[in-house]
């Protein structure tokens, strides 16, 4: 038997998961901005066709930008975090903004998976998969990657694995905190 043919699928599939999921060292950042840098702004339509302008839409809150797929399993692993995260400090002025970078026609089961996950958030999706308009204004090169983001100011708080597992809660509570501090309250 051609022992190539059944290890071949494995290792297709930990290629693919260390080219996605940035489990791999580069030496090329996963994403062409970084903490304490402007965060581009945009114009976008969400899944449900309502229009955004981030970070504009988003004063006086802290957002995370999420570039994430369904296919990703390094997504679907972090998304327990991540909703769990939305839950404890959405009502304190925490937001979220997922880029979905899903396939062409695959918005029925982006809409599914985001129902049966508990993402409330709002989602962009264009169907372009790497090509998606906004990971291409990003630079983004590797999912899942997050960008924690003050919405009045558009200033990168938190990238990558500060805005990710164990650390995204800490970076939330010091940039709600540091919000509070200068605003005195949320709006």
């Amino acid at each position: 038997m051609d022992m190539s043919k059944k290890v071949g699928l494995p290792i297709l599939a930990v290629a693919i998961c260390a080219l996605v999921g940035g489990l791999g060292a580069s030496s090329q950042p996963k994403v062409a901005y970084a903490t304490g840098q402007k965060a581009p702004s945009f114009q976008s339509m969400t899944l449900s066709g309502a229009p955004v302008k981030f970070p504009d839409a988003y004063k006086g809150k802290v957002v995370l930008l999420d570039f994430w797929a369904t296919w990703c399993g390094p997504c679907r692993a972090e998304l327990p975090n991540v909703v769990v995260a939305y839950q404890k400090y959405h009502s304190q002025g925490f937001e979220i903004l997922g880029v979905s970078l899903d396939r062409e026609k695959a918005g029925p089961t982006l809409i599914k998976f985001t129902q049966e996950n508990r993402m409330s958030w709002p989602q962009i999706y264009d169907g372009k998969y790497w090509q998606a308009a906004v990971a291409q204004l990003y630079g983004v090169r590797s999912i899942p990657q997050p960008l924690l983001i003050d919405g009045d100011t558009g200033i990168i708080l938190a990238e990558g694995s500060q805005a990710r597992g164990s650390n995204l809660g800490a970076s939330i509570e010091k940039a709600l905190a540091a919000k509070k501090k200068t605003t005195g309250a949320f709006r």
